[in-house]
């Protein structure tokens, strides 16, 4: 299937082609009004951000965020830095091991080490989908039903 729209940008300029059509729009947005510029720029910001919200635990966004944040602060916009996932790997391990969470989370940040080691547990992977499985299956539940067309 052929793209139908490719941005690119330089500098200032953007340039949006259209291949199948063969167009091109090419702006230069510095050219824009200070405020306009600025409402961009905030926009961006909110998407970026943003883009922690999609399908994790609150605690998974707002790690992303954190990450997200230290990731710009260091002058990079895209970051290689993946989110903690200690907080699901405990619930995890809690449930496999039918223990306490909060003696789990006690243990891994007495021993961070384990994590790692949980993380690559097959039993505790297969649990972690489970949870985020639960999650989605309640956020779908309370959200507005929209009709799936299929063409």
């Amino acid at each position: 299937m052929a793209q139908k729209q490719r941005v690119s940008r330089v500098g200032t300029v953007l340039t949006i082609e259209y291949p199948t059509i063969g167009k091109k729009f090419v702006v230069d947005v510095s050219k824009y009004p200070h405020e306009m510029r600025e409402t961009a720029e905030m926009h961006g910001w909110g998407q970026k951000y943003g883009d922690a919200k999609s399908g994790k635990s609150a605690e998974e966004k707002f790690a992303e965020v954190q990450a997200i944040h230290s990731a710009a602060m260091q002058g990079q916009w895209e970051r290689t830095a993946h989110p903690d996932l200690t907080p699901i790997i405990c619930e995890a391990v809690a449930r496999l091991t039918k223990t306490a969470l909060p003696k789990i989370e006690a243990s891994a940040k007495k021993k961070p080490e384990q994590v790692k080691e949980w993380s690559s547990n097959p039993e505790v992977k297969v649990e972690i989908a489970k949870i985020r499985a639960e999650r989605a299956a309640k956020v779908a539940e309370a959200a507005e039903k929209v009709e799936i067309k299929i063409a």
